[in-house]
């Protein structure tokens, strides 16, 4: 119960404070996506386990690449309790509305996941936390 209303409040906190668009999505999945589940998502994962990620937009993207970061919730982190985990910046295919690709998480706890179109590193197209045990 306390996990659960962690989570909520979590969720509620990042739209409220975010600033982030409703416009795109992040899909998580411990499957590649296919024409068949791509509307199906998880948020708890294994350790070591692939997380497939689709980062969908119906509008689609304005640039050629997305910044891609994690942080995982740290209560020994000096900056709110968040850590920066991960961070890359992927090229994409801005003819699509979609991009895809895995990552895989070696710890347990709780992680947040946020993208930004690379030219506008101030507006974040969507955020999305999970679990990893």
């Amino acid at each position: 119960m306390k996990k659960f209303l962690l989570v909520v409040g979590i969720l509620f906190s990042s739209i409220i404070m975010s600033g982030c668009s409703d416009k795109a999505v992040i899909m998580l999945k411990s499957e590649p996506f296919n024409s068949q589940n791509y509307m199906e998502y998880e948020h708890n994962f294994k350790a070591n386990q692939r997380i497939y990620y689709a980062v969908m937009s119906p509008k689609g993207f304005k640039d050629t690449a997305l910044k891609i970061e994690i942080f995982t919730k740290n209560t020994k982190a000096p900056s709110l309790g968040f850590s920066y985990k991960y961070g890359i910046n992927v090229p994409i295919d801005n003819t699509k509305k979609y991009y895809t690709n895995y990552i895989v998480m070696t710890g347990p706890g709780l992680y947040i996941m946020q993208v930004f179109e690379l030219r506008r590193p101030d507006k974040c197209l969507a955020r999305q936390d999970f679990w990893v045990e």
